[in-house]
């Protein structure tokens, strides 16, 4: 699992990426879902896209593991 820098790091990352894109503002767990889910419709043009979805991936992921370490203690 990333620390909690290392994920706050990929989250600056992702939103200087996104930064003018079409899609919901923020960074939260929802709008990472709905960008790897929707993000392609108006964004997959753009310059870092495919960075920006891998990024959102990563963020998600690791939120996920942290619900089940979390569940499981």
């Amino acid at each position: 699992m990333k620390s909690l820098a290392e994920l706050l790091m990929l989250r600056f990352e992702f939103e200087q990426l996104t930064a003018g894109y079409s899609m919901p503002d923020g960074s939260d767990i929802n709008t990472l879902e709905w960008f790897i889910e929707n993000g392609h419709r108006s964004n997959s043009l753009r310059n870092g896209f495919d960075d920006a979805k891998k990024l959102a991936i990563t963020i998600v992921t690791e939120h996920k593991e942290w619900l089940k370490t979390k569940r499981n203690q």
